[in-house]
């Protein structure tokens, strides 16, 4: 078995081998020519010796050897489906001249069509097949109406020794086809789903990593940020409270950096859906980016605000949407700007509109906002650090919480971002 295989991986050239897909097509290819090619041969040898046809000697033999000769030009093709149609193309011509010789379309010859048209299916595209489909519809009706119009092809009636052996030849070569291409496929689809594990696993294992980094890194951050808090900035000059609050600034970054790893590793949230006030939970958003856009002389404008709004969420997701959109709203605005914070609410859906006059999206932009530690072409107009996780963590977590993101943009003028949500959270569907 093993100088077998040895024997048909000598077959292959290099170029055939760059995949397992197409390793494993080509090989079995090979193994169906050979099996189809001593088959044919033993086929021709035995009409010879118990049915005395020379004919029949001939052609099967003749086919079986330029099936089993043809293997070793296959080192000659470029592509391997070039070398399979030149394969079938003397495999039809062959075949058209052997039902022409053995009585035309009332003897047996003509099914052996069937075998040629499955290997067309197996191993070639579909418009290869539909190109021989039309040719044998063509050979075979001409052929008909020849027939039937006088044209005499000397069809003997076939013995019934004949007919079993070219039944049984065509059934055995055509479960081989079938059988050999099933087991292909079975290998191919082996193959991708041991890929798959293997891709989960690094994954699973790349998350873990990710996450015990990242909440290794966090605490250490909380330590410099609480040891900057206890400094009496009271006995410090100008530019030593400049350096301590580019450090708090930094350390700040950091945590928000390690949050964002976090989100953007997580794939599934353990949602604590309950009432959340929307009027509180913006005024605290926009309280805690007052010192920022205060710097950059950023007016953040509430609407909608008088009426209560509340709605059935996560507290935890809809902050995390809303201080992304917030903190790229202020990051990315102009000095001496507006920020407007729209609410509006009817029977059904809660929307909360975020508007920037800010550097907008280019079209190029557009295409990637969405993709995790995509840096897009704007940059902060206040020197702040971006991860590029932002956006693609709104948008995963509206679609947790069953709402839908919506954007408006002009370059250069600014971006409208308005999130929709229902009112009342739907029910998980029962198991």
């Amino acid at each position: 078995m093993n100088s077998f295989n040895n024997f048909i991986d000598s077959l292959i050239p290099d170029r055939f081998r760059l995949t397992y897909e197409l390793t494993t097509k080509v090989r079995g290819a090979i193994i169906s020519q050979i099996i189809i090619g001593i088959l044919l041969t033993c086929l021709g040898i035995f009409f010879l010796c118990f049915e005395d046809n020379p004919l029949e000697l001939y052609l099967n033999t003749g086919i079986g050897i330029f099936i089993l000769c043809s293997l070793f030009l296959l080192r000659f093709f470029n592509h391997f489906e070039s070398y399979i149609n030149f394969v079938l193309s003397g495999g039809y011509l062959v075949l058209f001249a052997f039902i022409i010789l053995a009585g035309g379309v009332y003897s047996d010859a003509p099914f052996w069509i069937a075998l040629l048209i499955t290997i067309n299916i197996s191993y070639t595209k579909t418009s290869h097949t539909i190109f021989w489909l039309i040719i044998v519809f063509t050979f075979i009706a001409i052929l008909f109406y020849l027939q039937s119009n006088g044209l005499d092809l000397n069809y003997e009636e076939v013995s019934f020794k004949k007919k079993a052996a070219t039944l049984f030849s065509y059934f055995t070569l055509l479960v081989t086809v079938n059988y050999t291409f099933a087991k292909i496929h079975k290998k191919k689809n082996s193959h991708h789903l041991e890929i798959i594990d293997k891709h989960k696993r690094l994954l699973k294992e790349r998350d873990d990593l990710m996450s015990i980094i990242a909440h290794d890194m966090k605490s250490p951050a909380s330590r410099i940020e609480g040891l900057i808090s206890i400094f009496d900035t009271g006995n410090l000059n100008k530019e030593q409270k400049d350096v301590l609050n580019r450090l708090n600034t930094t350390a700040l970054e950091s945590k928000q950096l390690i949050d964002d790893l976090l989100e953007a590793k997580s794939f599934k949230s353990n949602l604590s859906i309950e009432k959340v006030s929307i009027n509180t939970l913006i005024l605290e958003l926009k309280n805690g980016f007052l010192p920022l856009s205060n710097k950059k002389n950023i007016r953040i404008i509430t609407r909608g605000l008088r009426a209560k709004i509340i709605i059935e969420t996560s507290a935890h997701e809809l902050k995390r949407i809303l201080d992304n959109l917030l903190s790229n709203a202020v990051k990315f605005s102009p000095l001496n700007s507006r920020l407007e914070i729209i609410c509006v609410q009817n029977n059904s859906h809660t929307s909360i509109s975020i508007k920037d006059q800010g550097q907008g999206f280019s079209p190029q932009d557009e295409e990637k906002m969405f993709q995790m530690f995509q840096k897009l072409t704007a940059r902060p107009t206040g020197g702040e650090g971006s991860t590029g996780l932002g956006l693609s963590i709104v948008k995963r977590l509206t679609k947790v919480l069953k709402g839908e993101l919506k954007y408006v943009t002009q370059p250069g003028k600014g971006t409208t971002f308005t999130l929709i949500f229902p009112n009342q959270f739907p029910p998980r569907p029962s198991a």
